[in-house]
C-alpha cells in the first residue's frame, strides 16, 4: 500500500504525527528526512528548525497509545495544598543547609582556599531527593531571595533549577549528581574577580567586562585542584556561557558541540539572575521573564531544553503570587503541565490584600458561573507587603 502523504505548515504539527520530511527539495531549502513520529512539542523544536515552512507527513500512521496505568491521578489543588505543607519543613532545611554551604565554599574561594566538594554531594543527593518527593515544596523557596545575598542564593537556585530540567529530560541519578556540582560550581571562578568589578552598579567598561568575561575558565583552573571531578562537571563550569548560536565565550562553541550540562545551566544561571534584585536592576517576574529567554531560543539556548525547562517551571511557578481576573490574590501550588497558563492555586486576598477564607482552586477545571477564571497578572510579593518568607502560615 502507497504511503499517505500530506503538507502540512510546521506551525499546524501536532504530538502523535509521523513526519516523513521537512524541506522543500531546493538547494536554500534542502529536503531532510525525518521519519519519526512526534511525540511531543518538545520534539518539534528538538527535530525541525524553527526556520521551516512545509512539513511532511504520513497520515496512514498513527503513534501507539501508551498505556494509561502507569499515568499518576490529577492532584486537586486541595490537596495539593496539603502535600506542599507538609513537604515544605524538610525542603526548607535542605535549602539551609545548601546556603550554608554555600557560603562556606565561595569565601574559601575567595580567600585562596581549596573546596571541599566531598561536602556538596550529600546536599545534591537531598536536592535530588526533594524534587522527586514534592517538586513545588523546592521550588517555593528559590523565590525566597535576599538581595544581600544573591552570590549564595544564585548558586543554590541553579543547582535546583539545572537538577529539575536534568530529571525532566531523562538523566539518571549519577548524571544528575554530576550535573548538581557542575551548577553548584558553575560560577566558582567569580570569586577570583575583584569585588570593583564583580558589583560594579554601573555598566561595565569594555576592559572590566573582558575582566568578568574570564570567571568561567578562573572557575576551571579553580576546580582543576580539586582530586576527583570528572571532566563532564568541568565542562559544565567552563561552558555555561557558551551560547547555542556560537556567539559565547571563552570558546565559542556551537549547538551541539556544547556539553548538555553547560546547556542545562546556561538556561538555569540566566533565569535566577533575571528574577532576582540585582545593585543594578530590579527583579523580573517569572512570567515575563520566560517571555524573554522564549526570544532567545536557538540564538543563546538550546531549543529543546528550554522547552522543557519552560514546562517544567510553569509560566507561574509554586511559591510565586498572582492576582486573578475576579482581582482577588493567591499563592500558586502546583503548575499544570498541559495548561502552563492555569496552575492550582490558593485563594487568599481580596482586591484591596485583606485576607479572606482561602479557597484552593485548579484554574485549569474552575468555572465562575460558568466561565474560566483566569489569571490577571503575576506581581511582586513585596509590592503587595507579603513575605512569602512566611510561606508555611498560608499554607495553614
Amino acid at each position: 500500500m502507497a504511503e499517505q502523504i500530506k503538507s502540512i505548515d510546521r506551525k499546524d504539527l501536532k504530538p502523535g504525527m509521523f513526519v516523513r520530511s521537512y524541506g522543500r527539495g531546493t538547494f536554500q531549502d534542502p529536503l531532510v528526512e525525518v521519519g519519526r513520529f512526534i511525540e511531543s512539542y518538545d520534539d518539534i523544536a528538538k527535530y525541525l528548525p524553527d526556520s521551516t515552512s512545509k512539513v511532511e507527513i504520513l497520515t496512514d500512521k498513527v503513534l501507539p497509545e501508551k498505556k494509561k496505568h502507569s499515568e499518576k491521578p490529577a492532584k486537586s489543588a486541595d490537596e495539593a495544598s496539603r502535600l506542599l505543607a507538609a513537604a515544605l519543613p524538610a525542603a526548607r532545611r535542605i535549602h539551609d543547609e545548601s546556603l550554608n554551604y554555600a557560603r562556606k565554599f565561595i569565601d574559601n574561594v575567595r580567600h585562596g582556599k581549596t573546596i571541599e566538594v566531598e561536602e556538596a554531594e550529600p546536599i545534591i543527593n537531598q536536592v535530588i531527593d526533594s524534587i522527586s518527593e514534592n517538586e513545588p515544596a523546592a521550588l517555593t523557596l528559590a523565590f525566597l531571595k535576599r538581595y544581600d545575598e544573591y552570590t549564595y542564593t544564585h548558586s543554590i537556585n541553579v543547582n535546583l533549577y539545572a537538577l529539575l530540567l536534568g530529571k525532566a529530560i531523562g538523566l539518571d541519578r549519577e548524571k544528575l549528581k554530576k550535573l548538581g556540582l557542575a551548577a553548584m560550581f558553575h560560577d566558582v571562578g567569580k570569586g577570583r574577580i575583584p569585588g570593583k568589578v564583580l558589583n560594579k552598579p554601573g555598566k561595565l567598561t569594555d576592559s572590566e567586562f573582558a575582566v568578568m568575561k574570564g570567571h568561567p575558565l578562573l572557575g576551571l583552573k579553580v576546580l582543576s585542584q580539586v582530586r576527583g571531578l570528572e571532566n563532564d562537571v568541568l565542562r559544565g563550569v567552563v561552558e555555561h556561557h557558551e551560547r547555542y548560536d556560537g556567539n559565547g565565550y571563552p570558546r565559542q562553541l556551537k549547538g551541539e558541540d556544547i556539553h548538555p550540562f553547560a546547556r542545562i545551566i546556561a538556561i538555569s544561571d540566566v533565569y535566577d539572575a533575571l528574577t532576582s534584585v540585582r545593585v543594578y536592576k530590579e527583579a523580573m517576574t517569572p512570567a515575563k521573564t520566560l517571555s524573554l529567554m522564549h526570544k532567545w531560543k536557538g540564538t543563546d539556548f538550546d531549543p529543546s531544553f528550554l522547552n522543557r525547562f519552560i514546562r517544567v517551571m510553569g509560566i507561574y511557578p509554586p511559591g510565586t503570587m498572582v492576582q486573578l481576573e475576579d482581582k482577588r490574590f493567591a499563592l500558586v501550588l502546583e503548575t499544570n503541565a498541559s495548561s502552563p497558563l492555569k496552575p492550582k492555586v490558593k485563594v487568599l486576598f481580596n482586591r484591596r490584600m485583606q485576607p479572606i477564607p482561602a479557597e484552593c482552586i485548579d484554574l485549569s477545571t474552575y468555572r465562575q458561573d460558568g466561565k474560566e477564571l483566569k489569571v490577571l497578572r503575576q506581581p511582586d510579593p513585596s509590592e503587595l507587603g507579603v513575605d512569602l518568607k512566611q510561606l508555611s502560615r498560608f499554607l495553614a
